[in-house]
């Protein structure tokens, strides 16, 4: 504990990313707990009035490109800590416009501030870790938000259930917290990033892996996110208390699990850690399908959220395979890619959903499946001619 206070007040490149993840993740918990509740309880909201606002907030993801445009007159730090602001702001007005459009607006506010930081915080964690240990450094950096994550979750219960501390407060709290850290970031100073980045949108041929298992990551994450947590509420009939049990179960798994797969990623290397985390979601996926005891299900659930800490994986592929130059542009286009699948699949899915639940989950499978393939080609000559690399241009690289 001592050793991550010091690291926190150290003013460190890597503290910085470390308290710029707790930022993120302290506001981003405190919304998505209390958020179906404001919006049914105070606002009125009906289903498809939320449905709306769930794809309001995702439109800012498929438009993170934008964020090339800021960095033509500021550095990449001043715009995470710009958004790491916006984020909080968003948040901590929510329970002050308690109407339709007012929700609106604080979600697509605190929404820009979370996207544009996801889209420059890859490309500064790429520049500022060194390859290395990278994956070992970016599993330390999810624990912390992990943990983080839990102790809000646990602070949100005790406060509301209780102190019966209202949805307003609740906004308010965690969103001023994340607009303080942001006040604490710019006592930072301003971190090297090495050579300096393209500030305009590059799509690249020898960059095609990259894009396409982004964008099934992308496809993947919204299968998980919104509907493995309603499987478990529908079928199953899990209580608040429960999900809420679930939510801290999992949020403690990942934060004991990400340092050791970030070694492991580190040791074996990106391939076979892409591949295992395929082939396990692949399993899981189809678990969801034909689970019918509440116990299996939550421990899936659980497994689920450890499998996405291979994620990390990606992210050491994408920093071995892009120019130096280019980190920044190719991480706004890569974050856009991965919100394609967050604007429309939802939707088509939950059309699905309506003819038969586990055909959603054997839809997962399938892009488990896709994923693999495509992993399975990384480091062949199949991957080089996919994408337009000669041995030549291997070499020079």
């Amino acid at each position: 504990m001592i050793g991550w206070v010091r690291l926190l007040t150290s003013r460190s490149s890597f503290s910085m990313l470390v308290i710029i993840a707790i930022a993120s993740v302290i506001a981003n918990t405190g919304w998505r707990v209390v958020m179906n509740n404001f919006a049914v309880d105070t606002v009125g909201m009906t289903g498809a009035d939320v449905g709306l606002l769930q794809s309001v907030r995702e439109i800012p993801g498929l438009l993170s490109f934008t964020v090339l445009f800021l960095l033509l007159i500021i550095s990449e730090q001043q715009v995470a800590v710009l958004s790491v602001a916006a984020l909080g702001l968003g948040v901590a007005i929510t329970g002050y416009l308690p109407s339709i459009y007012g929700f609106y607006f604080s979600t697509t506010l605190m929404s820009v501030g979370f996207h544009y930081l996801e889209a420059v915080n890859k490309s500064l964690s790429t520049q500022l870790l060194g390859t290395e240990n990278f994956s070992e450094s970016m599993g330390r950096i999810r624990a912390a938000a992990s943990f983080f994550s839990m102790v809000t979750f646990i602070c949100i219960i005790v406060a509301n259930y209780v102190f019966g501390v209202s949805d307003k407060a609740i906004f308010f709290a965690s969103g001023t917290a994340c607009f303080w850290l942001a006040f604490y970031l710019l006592t930072f100073k301003n971190a090297s990033c090495g050579e300096r980045q393209h500030a305009k949108l590059i799509v690249r041929r020898e960059y095609t892996t990259y894009y396409i298992l982004t964008f099934l990551s992308g496809a993947r994450r919204q299968i998980f996110v919104v509907f493995a947590g309603l499987l478990m509420v529908t079928k199953f009939h899990y209580t608040i208390a429960m999900m809420a049990a679930l939510f801290m179960l999992s949020s403690l798994s990942a934060t004991v699990a990400l340092p050791v797969v970030g070694r492991f990623i580190d040791r074996v290397g990106e391939k076979r850690s892409l591949l295992i985390e395929y082939a396990a979601l692949m399993l899981v996926f189809l678990s969801y399908a034909f689970v019918d005891n509440h116990y299996l299900a939550g421990g899936l659930y659980v497994v689920d959220s450890i499998i996405f800490s291979f994620a990390i994986a990606l992210t050491t592929y994408f920093k071995k395979t892009v120019r130096s130059n280019e980190v920044a542009s190719t991480a706004s286009l890569s974050f856009t890619i991965n919100h394609i699948a967050a604007v429309f699949l939802p939707f088509l899915l939950g059309v699905v959903w309506m003819s038969g639940y586990q055909w959603v989950f054997v839809a997962g499978a399938i892009i488990a499946l896709l994923s693999f393939l495509i992993s399975l080609t990384i480091d062949t000559k199949l991957h080089q001619r996919i994408n337009g690399v000669t041995e030549l241009q291997k070499e020079v690289a």
